[in-house]
């Protein structure tokens, strides 16, 4: 450019081929050349003020434009020190360093031309060198994969107190969505009708036991029983007698009326009304005589509340209605209850009568040991009473059965030796076993 005039400190320039003289463009064009050869050279600020009339504008200009040069070099410099600063970008390329145009491309700022092949390769170099570096994970990596893992904790913390509601109800909304996915499970009713009872709401738990009676399917008789069974409960303890009543006939019609009178009939033990009890039990008993469930019932009933005469009067009559295939099995359980609940010696004297009827029985004659061992040793007896056990067990042993069984009958009597006896009674009873053992292969 050539500077053309000075008004009042301005410069006029100009860059036109018609400014110029011919030996003036020559010179120039040498000028460039000379500045081409010498790369490293840093540019220069140059102003060309001509030909000036004033020497003192001239030499003002000139300071300013020294000024100038100073402010932004020192601009220059402290963006070059100062990261923080914002350089333009042709102050970055300025600031770049002359290493990276060894070859002779131009780079502006943040742009950068396509890689060489010689210069590919030796990336890839590098890259292979530093895999094993990269498969370390940074600090960044690090604190992501622990921020995962606390999403992860808080998730299974948030689906754990979702589910609580169906874990532990706790209010009637949590029943409520809990009988929406479990509605034909019979706890789930019975959990929901001790809730409101806990809370003093008896209508509401009335509700709830109707709404259970009718929406638990007949596909599951156990289920529906269960609900049936909670509401004559529910009656039969905060009720009256004649919803009591109107529940149960409801109940058999809904269900095995054998299995709904025992029910009853336990529910009005359970709450201490014995008279009721005790006329479901007959009720029962004259509806289903053939039943030797019902009569075990009753006659464990009976011993059980201390009514003695009436159980012991009542065998007879079981025995008439039943058939004899259920005989045995009756009179070994009214003898267990003499030795538990009665008299020990009117329960072995039951046992007596049946193990003569059948006296193969080894069912029988196990059950009557151990019935006749327990009542005659601590703690239901004082003392031992060992010479009337042992007697039972050589009557038992002396019987002409099967090795298996009679195996099994020695083994019986060797433990009661171990225990309670001494070491020549354990070799008393070795012994017979020899004998009867000698008497087999014979």
């Amino acid at each position: 450019a050539k500077a053309l005039r000075l008004d009042n400190g301005k410069i006029a320039l100009s860059i036109k081929a018609s400014a110029f003289a011919e030996g003036e463009l020559d010179n120039e064009a040498e000028d460039d050349e000379d500045e081409d050869e010498l790369p490293d050279r840093p540019p220069q600020l140059a102003v060309d003020v001509g030909s000036v009339d004033s020497n003192g504008n001239a030499q003002e200009v000139k300071d300013n434009a020294d000024s100038n040069t100073n402010a932004q070099g020192s601009t220059t410099k402290r963006k070059a020190h100062d990261p923080d600063v914002e350089a333009a970008p042709w102050e970055q390329a300025m600031l770049a360093p002359l290493t990276a145009l060894d070859d002779g491309r131009f780079q502006f700022a943040e742009f950068h031309l396509p890689q060489s092949d010689a210069e590919a390769e030796d990336d890839d170099k590098h890259n292979d060198g530093s895999a094993e570096d990269d498969k370390r994970p940074t600090k960044r990596q690090k604190k992501a994969a622990k921020l995962a893992k606390q999403r992860e904790l808080q998730q299974q913390e948030q689906d754990m107190a979702e589910a609580h509601w169906a874990r532990d109800p706790r209010s009637i909304e949590d029943f409520e969505r809990l009988l929406l996915s479990k509605g034909d499970t019979s706890i789930v009713w019975i959990r929901y009708m001790a809730f409101h009872l806990k809370l003093g709401e008896l209508e509401q738990a009335r509700q709830v036991s109707e709404r259970a009676v009718k929406h638990v399917g007949f596909s599951d008789a156990k289920e529906r029983f269960n609900t049936w069974v909670a509401f004559m409960n529910l009656e039969c303890t905060f009720g009256t007698d004649e919803t009591a009543e109107s529940v149960f006939r409801r109940a058999v019609s809904h269900n095995t009326a054998k299995h709904v009178h025992l029910q009853y009939a336990r529910i009005h033990e359970r709450n201490k009304k014995t008279q009721k009890a005790t006329r479901v039990y007959e009720t029962c008993c004259t509806k289903f005589p053939q039943s030797k469930k019902v009569w075990l019932s009753f006659l464990t009933f009976m011993y059980q509340q201390g009514d003695l005469e009436g159980g012991r009067k009542t065998l007879p009559k079981c025995l008439a209605a039943l058939p004899r295939r259920k005989h045995p099995v009756v009179v070994s359980k009214a003898a267990l209850l003499e030795y538990r609940l009665g008299a020990a010696e009117r329960g072995r004297s039951i046992f007596e009568g049946l193990l003569d009827s059948y006296p193969k029985r080894t069912d029988l004659w196990s059950v009557y040991i151990d019935a006749h061992i327990k009542a005659h040793t601590p703690p239901s007896a004082a003392t031992a009473d060992l010479a009337t056990v042992r007697s039972l067990l050589e009557r038992c042993c002396s019987q002409k059965l099967k090795a298996v069984k009679m195996r099994f009958f020695f083994k019986r009597w060797l433990d009661f030796e171990k225990r309670w006896g001494d070491v020549e009674s354990q070799e008393m009873v070795r012994a017979k076993a020899r004998e009867f053992v000698t008497e087999q292969a014979a």
